[in-house]
């Protein structure tokens, strides 16, 4: 028996430290739509992404429009956090464990364009578990701003946080000849 709790205890540590800095789903609310379901989900309280959908048996992240191109630009990077999402869907809820931290943001790509607007495009990290694609616009006094994808959300805190990582992000990466 006491080899049993001993391997219990030790796969709880095992998991806990590969799960530490995960994003975590705290709030969703599946609902049926005419092509399967789609909810829009809360991470780590402070982030939100809008319309992740549910069909043919696979979880499908929003998309962005523009004029007639479609752009990927919110991304699952880790095998748990899509679990995580299909889980939710089968279930229609989301466990949700309490106390989670802010996600870690890292800078995974820095894409220069040619627009004289939108300079660059800057991919950021949430926990390495979700990647989203930031827009760097350039107004002609020089001033640097970031465009957000329609459906990603972020509290005031995160979105200050954002800001600075996209902008230090565009500020160090090399500059296009």
């Amino acid at each position: 028996m006491k080899n049993a709790e001993f391997a219990g205890a030790a796969l709880a540590l095992v998991l806990s430290v590969l799960c530490a800095g995960a994003l975590e789903i705290t709030a969703a609310a599946p609902a049926v739509s005419r092509r399967g379901k789609t909810a829009d989900f809360v991470f780590s309280n402070s982030l939100t992404v809008k319309n992740i959908a549910f069909e043919k048996g696979a979880v499908v992240m929003p998309a962005t429009e523009y004029k007639d191109r479609v752009y990927a630009d919110i991304r699952l990077l880790s095998k748990s956090l899509y679990i995580k999402l299909e889980s939710c869907f089968s279930k229609n809820k989301c466990v949700y464990s309490g106390g989670v931290p802010g996600p870690e943001l890292s800078v995974r790509e820095v894409k220069q364009l040619r627009s004289g607007t939108r300079v660059a495009n800057v991919t950021l990290s949430f926990d390495g578990d979700l990647s989203v694609v930031f827009g760097v616009i350039k107004k002609a006094s020089g001033e640097v701003w970031v465009a957000y994808p329609s459906n990603f959300q972020a509290d005031a805190a995160l979105k200050g946080l954002i800001e600075k990582k996209v902008k230090s992000g565009f500020e160090s990466a090399p500059r296009r000849p």
